[in-house]
């Protein structure tokens, strides 16, 4: 199944307000644009960058030879280059994509009025299930209409040695989940955290931890996992994201 993985950025020059995007590992921004639909939600006198991680969109091998350094290196000059321009940059991020915005907020407690948070991975953990399916994936035996052929930002492979490349980048991605927690008390940014408690990759205790900063509020979806999120809380999330846009524009 081939799907395609695009950046979408939209500048204007009178806008004094932005919303930067950032997907998750092996992930695409697609994310927002087919199951959260965040973009579409975006006032149209906004800014949006909405960004493609290196390595991602590409193949196995491509996703091997880029590293941490490189994604935050990346979403740092995504975030520069809003701030430069606009009084405000809102940070919407998915999984890995929210460590990152993580660290914005607790850096740039100025510049960023709101962070917006997707499966924060603080406590990570892989269910067998979701295991399978990957494994499935690889080899072509998973249903197209499955939600991970849409989330995954990579392109599969047979030739499973390949894979052994990731293993330096999930590393790296350990330890960036250990120094985010670290900082996180030292956040002041307003945020709201939204924890799937079926995701098949990060452990619910989670949200436990996000806690343990004032500025945090943690909300749970019952029926949604990491990737999939239930109509009626895909809804709820949406409209929470319109009120947090609402409340920008009235500051």
């Amino acid at each position: 199944m081939t799907v395609t993985h695009e950046p979408y950025k939209r500048i204007l020059p009178e806008a004094d307000t932005a919303v930067l995007f950032i997907h998750g590992i092996v992930g695409t921004p697609n994310h927002f644009r087919d199951l959260i639909g965040l973009e579409e939600l975006v006032p149209e006198n906004w800014s949006v960058h909405n960004i493609l991680l290196e390595g991602h969109g590409g193949s196995v091998e491509d996703f091997s030879a880029s590293s941490m350094e490189k994604w935050k290196a990346g979403v740092q000059s995504a975030f520069g280059e809003l701030a430069r321009t606009h009084d405000r940059v809102m940070v919407v991020g998915h999984s890995m994509g929210t460590l990152f915005a993580l660290q914005l907020g607790v850096e740039f407690l100025d510049k960023i009025p709101q962070l917006f948070l997707l499966a924060v991975p603080l406590r990570p953990g892989v269910r067998l299930g979701m295991a399978w399916d990957c494994l499935r994936m690889a080899f072509g035996k998973l249903p197209e209409d499955h939600v991970l052929w849409k989330a995954a930002g990579v392109t599969t492979t047979r030739k499973i040695w390949k894979y052994l490349g990731w293993i330096p980048r999930f590393l790296e991605l350990f330890r960036e989940i250990s120094h985010t927690e670290r900082i996180l008390m030292d956040l002041k940014v307003p945020c709201v955290a939204y924890q799937s408690l079926k995701d098949e990759l990060v452990r619910n205790s989670a949200g436990k931890v996000l806690e343990r900063s004032g500025t945090m509020e943690v909300r749970n979806l019952d029926n949604s996992t990491h990737y999939y999120y239930a109509p009626e809380e895909r809804q709820r999330v949406q409209q929470d994201f319109a009120n947090c846009i609402t409340k920008i524009s009235h500051d």
